[in-house]
């Protein structure tokens, strides 16, 4: 689809959707681009000749990452000359390969050299330095758009949505509402923050809604849509619960696969991330008292 933008040389404050490939499913995401006075993307990770077309044409001057992973900063380096922000707590992983291995939870595996290349050759995605690190609350102005940054932790330790002050608008990111629900398989995502996350949201009063996945805008009240999204959470909690009628094993628990519910490929990638996630369970779980460890097994209390 060939990108719509008013190249006027006035700039319209306009928010412009760029829609990510394959339905925006990884490693694309739906990106946005904002006309204004500083011209800025947000999360350029799809279509790389159309980000290329779009520097050239408007010269890019400010690109905001709204966290660190891959789908979402890969195509960083092509604004040359852009100022980069992100929050400072994910800058370090947009910033360096191997922190971006530790964070996403592969710098332990046997298969992590092979994870690299894949990142840098096929992937594209190169270090970045992050200019300008951001906080809650910071805000930043566009010229015709104020940005004002939401942490919204539990995705990553990071991740960030902004809200278009003047447009009541905000960019959701990988709160992105779709129906396999909340994604939390790397070492800084936390299951109880994602749901304190949600409910934040739903005090914001805003007309659009941005997603990085899926149809990319919504409209309107969304809180239904967050209370679904958050139940998904709820749902695999008592699907962890359920399959610890008896003592299980990690593999056991891998094998079951209660988080996916279906198996896809690479398969070492597939048992690492269903492995976090579902290890987050247990561990929300015992917290509460309600699962126990003995060994190497885990069962309900």
């Amino acid at each position: 689809m060939k990108l719509k933008v008013n190249l006027k040389m006035t700039p319209t404050g306009e928010i412009v959707l760029l829609r990510g490939e394959n339905r925006a499913r990884f490693p694309d995401s739906n990106c946005l681009f904002v006309d204004d006075e500083i011209p800025t993307v947000f999360d350029p990770a799809t279509k790389r000749e159309e980000l290329e077309s779009l520097h050239r044409e408007k010269g890019i001057k400010l690109v905001v990452n709204s966290h660190y992973h891959i789908d979402h900063t890969r195509y960083d380096s092509l604004f040359d000359g852009a100022e980069l922000v992100a929050s400072a707590i994910d800058a370090p992983a947009i910033e360096d390969l191997e922190e971006l291995a530790r964070a996403t939870g592969v710098d332990e595996v046997p298969w992590r050299d092979a994870w690299k290349r894949t990142v840098r050759e096929r992937w594209e995605w190169t270090e970045k330095h992050v200019s300008r690190k951001v906080s809650d609350g910071d805000e930043l102005c566009l010229g015709k758009n104020t940005l004002r940054f939401i942490h919204t932790p539990g995705h990553t330790a990071g991740h960030t949505c902004v809200e278009f002050v003047e447009k009541k608008s905000v960019f959701l990111a990988d709160i992105d509402l779709g129906r396999f629900g909340p994604w939390y398989a790397n070492r800084g995502s936390d299951v109880d923050a994602f749901l304190a996350s949600i409910e934040r949201l739903k005090t914001i009063e805003a007309d659009t809604w941005y997603t990085s996945h899926g149809k990319g805008v919504l409209h309107g009240d969304i809180r239904d849509r967050l209370d679904a999204f958050a139940r998904v959470i709820h749902d695999r909690d008592e699907r962890v619960l359920g399959f610890l009628s008896k003592p299980r094993t990690r593999e056991e628990i891998v094998a079951a696969t209660l988080i996916y519910q279906r198996r896809w490929d690479p398969p070492q990638l597939f048992d690492l991330f269903e492995w976090m996630m579902a290890g987050k369970h247990l561990d929300r779980l015992e917290r509460k008292g309600l699962v126990t460890r003995d060994g190497d097994r885990w069962h309900r209390a």
